[in-house]
């Protein structure tokens, strides 16, 4: 009797596992991802994903409005907010950004490729004259911030290994 028991239970655990092992694939087949899938991000969220970007978790970030746009080779993240200068400059020097100017060209290939489907997303409402780049957790980070207006964009972006 409880040499059949422990045979059972083996062999359920065994199924549960090659269930387990297989699942994703199966799900991948009849549910795949879309190409472009494009999340707009509760402000709640936002505003906790620009805390930790930023390491403030104490910073008061208002008005913030987010994107995230994800296929099977990159995903891209736009914000655009308002906070006060120091937790923008303490990002900065932490992740030794490099400033750069803030050319037209730079400004469609970097921040307007693949633009989120927004009406918000206006880099040029931020007026500076540079930005500043960089990565950061292997993601490439691009941050035009203006001290005066205390207005900010930021675009994040990855590319996926296959």
């Amino acid at each position: 009797m409880m040499k059949t028991l422990s045979t059972i239970i083996m062999g359920i655990v065994i199924l549960a596992g090659l269930i387990l092992a297989v699942t994703p694939f199966v799900a991948d087949k009849f549910f795949p991802v879309p190409e472009n899938a494009t999340r707009v991000a509760k402000p709640e969220a936002a505003v906790m994903a620009l805390q930790q970007w930023f390491q403030s978790p104490d910073a008061l970030i208002t008005d913030v409005q987010a994107i995230n746009k994800s296929g099977n080779e990159a995903s891209s993240s736009w914000f655009s907010f308002s906070v006060g200068r120091r937790p923008v400059e303490k990002y900065i020097i932490n992740k030794k950004l490099s400033q750069n100017t803030l050319t037209p060209e730079i400004l469609e290939s970097t921040f307007s490729t693949n633009n989120p489907p927004a009406s918000w997303w206006h880099p040029t409402a931020v007026n500076q004259e540079t930005y500043f780049s960089g990565t950061d957790q292997g993601r490439s980070v691009a941050l035009i911030y203006n001290p005066d207006t205390k207005r900010g964009v930021l675009v994040t972006s990855t590319k996926k290994l296959n």
